[in-house]
């Protein structure tokens, strides 16, 4: 019956998803055209609500879908990114590292707390001095017991004893306040490095995302290529059997159509392949084909790049996550420094002695202060804190180095995202070098002033320009991408 519904509900969530689709590009087309107006900005807003909820339909049809059906997800690249935080699952094994780190913070306060211990004891014996004592416990001693048969020979006695305690630590030298001090500076490190971990995910996500964006507007163009490429080798066979151009001509086109068909092959299964590790990121099933909603295009840093080194040595939730690891390894060192100085517990003890089960014979009560002084542990004290210390040691050296790495990693990114824009400037106008080339050799071809190899050449150009200008643009992507990483927040 669920199957059936499933199914049943599908084109009726497909045709919504199509309007909102629809409805959502629209309004953001508006918001293009008229972005200097009090109306561009309404539609930008509104098809930004209507983008996100569409991120909702698309993953909710994807979900209501009899697996082993083909499926399609259109998605944006912010889509992506908010879709890989709910459902990756490496997020939730880092997930469960925090909870685990929360829970050692929660342990970490039993030295704060008194410890109260119940327990039972059933005992039955003949050991003279076991039932002269356990006779006196149940308050049931007698003027017979003082008999010298009854002292050395008694008869054997039971004894169910109830024993309830309460511990509490007074004075331990500070071992409990710091070691809860470590605990809440290990879990503020495991969140910060959560945080961090969901930032490097987003970038696996984007640069899954743009290689997808990349293999097929590269396919694209290679079919473009394909399509003149098989005009070409149509004239030129009509050419060569009209005599007008020799065979080698002739084959030079078929080589080329048969080289661009090959290229299709492989441009189609780099799709393949990017879709592969795009919704293994996303948690999908492998029969789901991703469309990615965005295209390669240029953009450019507005911020400077001291700027973006002081964000990256506030902002870096890993950095912060160092400074949490120096802090507990400092706390750490108190904690073995604990061990030299006496520690001090309180201690309250009710015992019910009876002779039979759920029996109220003999009560007593204790109340005391018990002080514990390690003078000499064999150097184990001793050791544990030169162990702390040279962990602390080592947080601050990584501490340093990761300033300096971080530094290094936003210059080397900016780097990459300032040549991939040289890059795609020169680009652009090969582009339209190579465009304006071709178009003059047609003409020329047509007018008999060129060969079939030189109309090749110019095609075989185009393509090859215009599918660096795709692999520059992709590199800009990814780069965006990972400056943004580098910084640890958002760069505009």
């Amino acid at each position: 019956m669920g199957e059936k519904l499933n199914w049943s509900l599908a084109p009726l969530a497909a045709v919504l998803l199509f309007l909102r689709l629809s409805l959502a590009d629209r309004l953001l087309r508006i918001a293009e055209m008229r972005s200097d107006t009090e109306l561009g900005a309404l539609c930008a807003r509104r098809g930004q609500v209507v983008g996100r909820s569409v991120a909702g339909l698309l993953f909710a049809l994807i979900a209501v879908w009899p697996v082993g059906a083909e499926q399609t997800l259109a998605v944006s690249l912010d889509q992506v990114r908010q879709q890989v935080v709910a459902q990756n699952p490496l997020l939730e094994i880092a997930k469960k590292e925090v909870d685990h780190a929360r829970a050692e913070r929660l342990q970490a306060l039993s030295g704060h707390l008194p410890q109260i211990h119940l327990s039972e004891r059933v005992l039955r014996s003949n050991d003279a001095a076991r039932v002269f004592g356990s006779k006196l416990k149940q308050e049931n001693f007698t003027h017979g017991d003082f008999a010298i048969d009854a002292l050395n020979r008694p008869e054997a006695i039971s004894d169910i004893q109830t024993t309830i305690e309460l511990r509490q630590p007074l004075f331990n030298g500070g071992l409990t306040l710091h070691g809860r001090g470590q605990a809440t500076a290990a879990l503020h490190a495991t969140q910060a490095q959560f945080v961090r971990r969901q930032q490097q995910i987003e970038l696996q996500a984007t640069e899954a995302y743009w290689g997808l964006v990349l293999a097929r507007e590269g396919l694209e163009v290679v079919r473009t290529g394909l399509v003149a490429a098989r005009e070409f080798a149509a004239v030129a066979r009509a050419h060569h059997q009209q005599q007008i151009v020799p065979l080698t001509d002739l084959l030079a086109a078929e080589l080329r159509v048969a080289e661009l068909a090959s290229a299709e092959i492989a441009a189609d299964n780099r799709i393949g392949e990017a879709n592969d590790k795009l919704s293994l990121l996303l948690g999908l099933h492998s029969t789901v084909e991703v469309v990615p909603l965005d295209s390669l295009v240029q953009d450019e840093v507005e911020a400077e790049l001291s700027a973006l080194v002081v964000n990256a040595l506030q902002s870096r939730p890993d950095l912060g996550a160092m400074g949490y690891q120096v802090e507990a390894a400092r706390k750490g060192v108190r904690v073995e420094r604990a061990e030299y100085l006496p520690h001090l517990n309180a201690f309250a003890r009710i015992d019910l002695n009876a002779e039979e089960l759920f029996a109220r014979q003999g009560e007593s009560w204790m109340v005391g202060v018990v002080m514990s002084w390690n003078l000499f542990s064999g150097f184990a004290t001793v050791g544990a804190v030169r162990q702390a210390e040279a962990r602390l040691a080592q947080a601050k050296a990584q501490d340093r180095y990761l300033h300096q790495q971080i530094e290094r990693q936003v210059r080397r990114a900016f780097r990459e995202v300032t040549a991939a824009q040289a890059r795609i400037r020169i680009g652009e106008q090969t582009v339209r070098h190579a465009r304006e080339r071709r178009r003059i050799s047609q003409r020329q071809y047509a007018a008999g002033l060129s060969t079939v190899a030189d109309l090749l050449a110019t095609e075989a150009g185009l393509t090859d320009a215009w599918i660096r200008h795709l692999e520059d643009l992709h590199v800009l992507g990814i780069g965006l991408a990972r400056l943004e990483f580098a910084v640890g927040e958002f760069v505009e």
